[in-house]
């Protein structure tokens, strides 16, 4: 398998990447909150297109194809786990009030 081609899908918001979500509620609101940034590489890589495409449309972003071997695709989770656990600079924060 380390050699097959492997679709996931990112999610762009004009010249930024999805990277994580976040709800609660708030006197009966639900408020999603969704961070970004300017780095591909520790962008969420989503292995479902229907999942990444309900989420590009919840945050107003679209979805973008990318091709790599199942190795990449492990390695590219990787950097997004190590970056959500030390929070670099250059996260942008969208709220979505329902």
């Amino acid at each position: 398998m380390p050699n097959k081609e492997y679709l996931y899908y990112l999610i762009k918001l004009g010249k930024l990447y999805y990277v994580n979500e976040s709800c609660r509620n708030v006197k009966r609101k639900e408020i999603s909150s969704y961070e970004f940034t300017n780095d591909e590489l520790v962008s969420f890589p989503f292995d479902t297109q229907s999942i990444a495409k309900q989420t590009a449309d919840e945050c107003g972003g679209y979805i973008v194809v990318r091709n790599a071997t199942f190795e990449d695709y492990i390695r590219e989770g990787e950097r997004w786990s190590k970056y959500i656990d030390y929070k670099e600079k250059h996260v942008w924060k969208l709220y979505n009030v329902k």
